[in-house]
Parts: C-alpha cells; sequence; structure tokens
C-alpha cells in the first residue's frame, strides 16, 4: 500500500498533521525536554485526536529506564559494567546532565514529555513505538567518525566549560525551532561530525522507523529540533529499510589505532629479549625492575589522585606493568572494576552525578564518578610510565 506524504499541515506552533496517500495520519509533536508547556502539549494533542499509535523518541534501553526508575535506582552499578551497559549509562551521564542543569532552573525534569506519552499510552491501552535508535550506537558512531581536533576540542569544552545562564523564558523559547535550530548549526560548525551523528542521522532514523510504524492515527513526541528533517524525508519519500540498517552499523576503527596500541608493546618486549639473548640475567633484571616501578609507582599514584581504595592501589601496581605489554586490556579496566567492587555505588550515585560534578569536589565525593576518576588517572599514569620507562630500557639492554 502507498504510504508516500500526501499533504503537511501546521495545525499550531509544534503540532504538524501529515497526511499519507493511504489515508494514516501522523500528528508530529515537536518538544523541548524540559518544558512544562510540551508536557502539556503532548497531552492534549493526544486527547484530542485519540491515536491507536504513539511513537516516542526514546530507544527500547531508555524506555524501560523511563518505565523502571525504582529498579535501577537499586541497580549495582559494578552488575551493570559485567552486563556491558555501561557504555548505555555513561552515555545517559553526558547527555543528561546539561538537561539536569537546566531542569533545576525550571522545576520540570528532562523527558517528562516522553513520560507523560507513555503514561497516557498505558492508560488507554495504545501502542507504543520506541522510535529512537540505541544509544550506545549513537555514541561509537560519534566516537569513530570525530576527527582528533573535534575529540581535543570536545574534550577540552567538557574541562572548562561553564554552566549554561539560561532562565526559563529562554528554555520556552527553544521550542519556536529557530533558535534551537541556530543552536544545532553552531555545533554544526564547531563539531560537524557529531551534528551529522547525533542529529542528521537520528532525523533519517526517526523518519524511517516512525513511517514503518504508522497506526491509523499516530502521534508522535520528538524533539523539536529533529521536525524539519523528519518531515525533509518523508517529503523526500526516499525512506527504505536499508536506509535505517546503514546508519545502525558501527564503522570499524582506523588501522592506524588498530595497530598503534600493538606497537610500543611490541617494541618493550623485543627489548627485553634481545637484552636477554646478548646480554645478562642480571642486566635483564635490572630492566625488569625498571618498568615494574616506574610503571606500577605511576598508575597506583593516579589511583591515590582519585582517592583510590587501598586495594584498588595495590591492584594498580600490579595489573600496569603487565597491561602495558597487553593492548586487550588496559589498567583502567583492572582499577576501575576493583575499585567498583569495593566501594560499590548504586544508580543513586548516578542520578547524583550531574549536582555533584557541579564543583570540583563532587567528582571525588560521588562513588561512580571517582571509580572513573580511578580508572582515568590510572590509565594515564600507565601510559606515562610506558613512555617514561622506555629510554631506560633502551639504555641498559642495548
Amino acid at each position: 500500500m502507498d504510504n508516500s506524504l500526501k499533504s503537511v499541515e501546521e495545525l499550531k506552533p509544534n503540532v504538524s498533521k501529515l497526511e499519507f496517500s493511504n489515508g494514516k495520519l501522523l500528528y508530529l509533536v515537536g518538544t523541548a525536554h524540559i518544558s512544562e508547556e510540551s508536557v502539556n502539549l503532548v497531552e492534549d494533542t493526544i486527547e484530542s485526536v485519540s491515536p491507536d499509535t504513539i511513537a516516542v523518541e526514546l530507544d527500547f534501553n531508555r524506555y524501560e529506564m523511563l518505565k523502571n526508575q525504582k529498579r535501577y535506582r537499586q541497580t549495582d552499578i559494578f552488575q551493570i559494567f559485567k552486563s556491558g551497559k555501561i557504555l548505555f549509562f555513561t552515555a545517559q551521564l553526558f547527555l543528561s546532565s546539561y538537561q539536569k542543569k537546566l531542569a533545576e532552573k525550571t522545576g520540570v525534569q528532562p523527558g517528562s514529555e516522553f513520560k507523560k506519552a507513555v503514561e497516557m499510552a498505558e492508560e488507554k491501552d495504545i501502542r507504543v513505538v520506541n522510535a529512537d535508535r540505541d544509544i550506545s550506537i549513537t555514541l561509537k558512531r560519534t566516537i569513530r567518525s570525530m576527527t582528533v581536533k573535534e575529540k581535543l576540542k570536545m574534550f577540552g569544552g567538557l574541562l572548562i566549560g561553564k554552566e549554561a545562564d539560561i532562565d526559563k523564558e529562554g528554555i520556552e523559547e527553544l521550542k519556536k525551532g529557530d533558535i534551537l535550530m541556530q543552536m544545532i548549526k553552531e555545533m554544526g560548525a564547531e563539531f560537524p561530525s557529531v551534528k551529522r551523528i547525533i542529529l542528521d542521522e537520528r532525523d533519517l532514523y526517526l523518519a524511517g522507523n516512525i513511517l514503518n510504524n504508522l497506526g491509523e492515527v499516530t502521534v508522535a513526541v520528538v524533539g523539536a529540533a529533529h521536525v524539519p528533517g523528519i518531515v525533509k524525508h518523508f517529503e523526500s519519500g526516499s525512506i527504505k529499510n536499508s536506509d535505517i540498517s546503514s546508519v545502525e552499523t558501527i564503522p570499524p576503527a582506523s588501522k592506524i589505532y588498530k595497530y598503534l596500541p600493538w606497537i610500543i608493546p611490541f617494541l618493550i618486549a623485543f627489548l627485553f629479549v634481545y637484552g636477554g639473548v646478548t646480554g645478562d640475567l642480571r642486566t635483564t633484571g635490572i630492566a625488569a625492575v625498571y618498568w615494574v616501578v616506574i610503571n606500577g609507582v605511576l598508575s597506583a599514584l593516579g589511583c591515590v589522585a582519585a582517592l583510590g581504595h587501598p586495594l584498588t592501589i595495590l591492584a594498580g601496581f600490579v595489573a600496569a606493568p603487565v597491561t602495558s605489554l597487553n593492548p586487550t586490556i588496559g589498567a583502567g579496566i583492572v582499577t576501575g572494576l576493583v575499585q567498583l567492587y569495593f566501594v560499590k555505588p548504586l544508580v543513586e550515585d548516578l542520578e547524583n552525578v550531574s549536582s555533584d560534578t557541579m564543583h570540583w569536589r563532587g567528582w571525588w565525593k560521588n562513588r561512580l564518578t571517582r571509580a572513573l576518576l580511578v580508572s582515568l588517572f590510572s590509565s594515564i599514569g600507565s601510559s606515562v610510565g610506558t613512555f617514561v620507562a622506555f629510554p631506560f630500557l633502551m639504555k641498559i639492554l642495548l
């Protein structure tokens, strides 16, 4: 059956009615994620059009978290690490931090409009479509696509960035689309790869997923910035299942990054083998001591700087000389997991991240971010130790 777009009509600000050739109707609601007016707009639209399908800008994991917040609140973070969901929660941490800060100004929690849509769907027994792409795929595609310059610029911005001073009136202006699109354009100028993955690709994914799951009457609740792109894809009539799958794959890492982590360990191993063959055991033993002490001490100092558990500090000292020779596992993975084991954070710590990280002291206070600091600092210490030890090994063994 033909599902090409027949007409587009703007019913009121932030609500568009799209009619397709097969007679199906789509009401596209553009929202600000921290706006009470957006929550009311979603409620009014659902009540007035009585849809049989509601699509929300959520992937399955975020949808489950929205529905089961109490269960997640008591989840052991260590179990999240072991189950491989740490990427999802880390992404949530960064992506929701800014919105939570703004929510403190407006008194509206981020994603309240999605929560309202899901609650109404359950009350009225309406089918729910999770229209967004898996956040872990979005994050991986973003990281893989960013240039080194973009990564350094974004990392520097996270370290020295100031809290945005936007009042409630300014937040409501975001719904009008023009200001929000201006922000997107500015982001595109600074981080073109990020804008392409986070906005443009998700416009395509949302449009395709909504189109493939249309009911007779559908209400789709999405961020206002996605509305122009979604409508554009509908109007072009080129959306196919293959289009969605093309933005669901994880691009392979660059060959340079693939082989670079093996080069230093290979050189270190070569030095020890060469020294053992051409020199004597005593010289090789001295070189081994230098390697262990420099790597271990610097990694352990990273744990100390992050106020790691005593056994985490010991783990950093023991693990670094070994993991530095094994590209498949880093010292930070070992120390991070050990820290999580002995100082177990709950998701309550995750929920407090946005407020705790507003001050430097909070990074060490929050058990989750402290584990992240332990992992980061010990990794840096081990990496520095490798480069510091290398010239000593060359001098002793060559």
